[in-house]
């Protein structure tokens, strides 16, 4: 999915940065929370009839039955023995369950990764025969986003090849009675790529949403189409009764951050998937997610927080100017150059990392669900791969 990352937005793109950049907070060294707690003035209703995670019991090929894996005990080769996808697997599970305490309603939804949903070695063609579930790692998860399903894995309307859209399928398949909510992602803006692909999806009920041409990068998105397939005027509390959704994680086209809230504002989009921070690094405040709350018809939609759980961005809040690849030990070598800042690597089973996205009050999750975000959009899932070619 190269040229699909390549049109990822904000810090999705990697493009040039500056790794000397001064030590960021949310606002001046005042925590996420902190912020959260001087801002806001009201208290937004929780929902509770979104799904939740139900007690039950593991099956012979669950986490809890897994076989224990080796903490960097190297062999021959001198490689880790670690089971990266069970390590990427355990990490979403624990975020989940800790962000279900805390807000039975709150979504999580997967950007990409559906591989990791069955045991079974990345790559491989997945029959129903052979293919295992990963059971508590699919009851962790309220849904997924998929990008490129048809159009823009290798070039703006350019198709997806046969095989990689036959290689989802057979995941989709599997998981089309979970109850898990898809997204879909195209990056074309013809109407007939469109059609197609949304015929070709028909079945799985999906979100769709085809990103508009952006100079050949999302990141250069400047307006977002004020209507959207299936604009309707229900009150949307659940992500399962939504019709439509845009996303629009860079906010940098838009100019100041009061310029990119109203254009978003004045949407009529049921889910808006938006980066808690203006150009990575200024966050939005609680008058900015109230104004967000509402479509342009003036009921209720639900906000969803794009966030990375597999790489540490030097432009984000919690990043501190001694930091660099093995300080702190979760800390690995350089990923991309993003926008605004270079990305690392990170050690994503290691507990300083995790602490600093869930699990906490001053973590990164908590702070978005105080501001008032309904769930997150997880990128990065997908980094376990990186270590498999280490």
């Amino acid at each position: 999915m190269v040229f699909a990352r390549l049109l990822r937005p904000a810090n999705m793109v990697r493009n040039i940065g500056n790794n000397d950049a001064p030590k960021r907070s949310f606002i001046s060294g005042i925590t996420f929370v902190a912020l959260i707690a001087a801002t806001i003035t009201g208290i937004i209703p929780v929902r509770t009839n979104a799904q939740q995670l139900e007690p039950f019991i593991p099956p012979a090929n669950s986490l809890a039955n897994s076989p224990n894996v080796g903490d960097n005990k190297e062999d021959d080769d001198s490689k880790p023995k670690r089971d990266f996808a069970e390590d990427m697997r355990k990490m979403v599970i624990s975020l989940s369950r800790w962000a279900k305490r805390e807000r039975s309603d709150f979504s999580i939804i997967a950007m990409n990764g559906l591989d990791l949903t069955t045991f079974i070695e990345p790559g491989l063609f997945v029959t129903k025969s052979d293919a295992k579930p990963a059971r508590n790692f699919i009851r962790a998860l309220d849904g997924f986003l998929i990008e490129a399903p048809r159009y823009g894995r290798d070039g703006y309307n350019k198709e997806t090849v046969e095989g990689e859209v036959k290689y989802d399928e057979q995941y989709l398949e599997r998981l089309s009675d979970t109850g898990m909510r898809f997204f879909m992602l195209d990056y074309t803006d013809k109407i007939e790529n469109i059609r197609k692909s949304r015929e070709s999806v028909k079945d799985l009920n999906p979100l769709y949403y085809a990103a508009p041409p952006p100079d050949m990068q999302l990141a250069a998105l400047a307006k977002v189409p004020s209507t959207p397939l299936n604009e309707n005027p229900f009150i949307i509390d659940t992500i399962h009764k939504a019709r439509n959704y845009a996303m629009v994680v860079d906010s940098a086209p838009f100019g100041n951050k009061d310029a990119y809230v109203d254009a978003l504002a004045n949407t009529n989009y049921d889910i808006l998937i938006i980066d808690a921070f203006h150009r990575g690094t200024t966050p939005l405040t609680y008058d900015d997610i109230r104004k967000l709350r509402y479509k342009k018809i003036g009921t209720p939609r639900l906000l969803l927080a794009y966030i990375d759980v597999g790489r540490a961005q030097t432009y984000r809040y919690y990043w501190r100017n001694d930091w660099r690849a093995g300080s702190p030990d979760f800390i690995s070598s350089a990923s991309n150059t993003g926008r605004w800042g270079q990305e690392n690597h990170v050690y994503y089973w290691d507990p300083q990392w995790q602490n600093i996205i869930f699990g906490n009050a001053n973590s990164y999750v908590a702070g978005l669900m105080q501001l008032g975000f309904d769930g997150i959009v997880m990128d990065g899932i997908e980094d376990y791969r990186w270590w498999l070619d280490q």
